[in-house]
């Protein structure tokens, strides 16, 4: 059960950080100028890195790869990296719920095909 627990951690970790990192860019959108030199660049850079959104989606990212470090002691990665797809699952459902996006019937019927998939590749 533990390693489940890990591997959920993940997924969560994973999708978390995607939506805070649309979260970030979205709000500092605004501040962003035109990318034409290294410098401009280098400024996209540092606003992006001002936003505490970013940042914690970065630490998210980072605390969520120790955790896959875990799960690859405890499974092999032929089993458990077709389960990491729970991660789409998960943006798309947070996306509905936190960013208010709008989810087609489509998009519901590609995600429910990626569910079935997790559930034959656990099921292996």
């Amino acid at each position: 059960m533990e390693k489940y627990l890990l591997l959920l951690i993940v997924a969560l970790t994973g999708a978390s950080g995607q939506i805070l990192l649309k979260m970030g860019a979205s709000q500092s959108l605004p501040q962003l100028p035109e990318i034409h030199s290294l410098g401009t660049l280098l400024q996209t850079v540092f606003i992006f890195l001002k936003n505490y959104q970013i940042l914690l989606a970065i630490f998210l990212y980072g605390s969520g790869l120790f955790f896959w470090l875990f799960v690859l002691t405890k499974f092999e990665l032929s089993y458990v990296f077709p389960l990491t797809a729970i991660v789409y699952v998960s943006v798309m459902l947070f996306s509905w719920l936190i960013l208010k996006e709008n989810v087609s019937a489509l998009r519901i019927m590609g995600t429910l095909t990626i569910i079935i998939g997790i559930y034959l590749a656990a099921k292996s």
